[in-house]
């Protein structure tokens, strides 16, 4: 009886660790990445968010892979951070020209615990995408192509006309 009493008591007590002990690690916050798809070696990224006040934490991400002023987390290359009496934080970096393209998932610990997480994608070379469809880009430069054809006679003759 006393064997069954304590092995039920074993029991609901790791039961209960097990509920209690990832909500007092996990804390809350917020992560902003802008903007979220980036060139490799191009434009600059700044990384915003929340975590508690007066605080240090770390950014977290393979697509970090390569900047000089990057630390590691648990062997993943990560930016460190301090909060303000508001709790917010901001970085700003380019990425690597050697980084891969595609999604990488970017976290924020702080507090001891996983804060926020997102996915900044990275594409290669020429532009990051702008959401204008492509069709419409077309459009555009043939319009403009069109104009200028027509305006050079037009100049040709106002030059002859002096």
């Amino acid at each position: 009886m006393l064997r069954r009493v304590l092995t039920l008591g074993l029991v609901l007590t790791g039961a209960l660790v097990l509920v209690i002990a990832p909500a007092a690690g996990a804390q809350t916050g917020s992560l902003t990445l802008d903007p979220s798809t980036v060139v490799a070696g191009g434009g600059k990224l700044f990384i915003s968010g929340t975590c508690e006040a007066n605080t240090s934490g770390f950014i977290i991400s393979h697509a970090f892979a390569g900047q000089p002023s990057v630390g590691e987390f648990a062997g993943v290359p990560a930016l460190p951070f301090t909060t303000g009496s508001a709790g917010t934080f901001g970085v700003g970096l380019t990425i690597a020209p050697t980084v891969a393209p595609g999604a990488y998932s970017v976290s924020v610990r702080c507090g001891g615990g996983l804060a926020a997480s997102g996915t900044l994608t990275v594409v290669s070379g020429g532009l990051a995408p702008t959401g204008a469809p492509l069709g419409d880009l077309a459009a555009v430069g043939a319009v403009t192509l069109i104009v200028g054809l027509a305006l050079s006679p037009l100049r040709r003759y106002r030059a002859s006309a002096r």
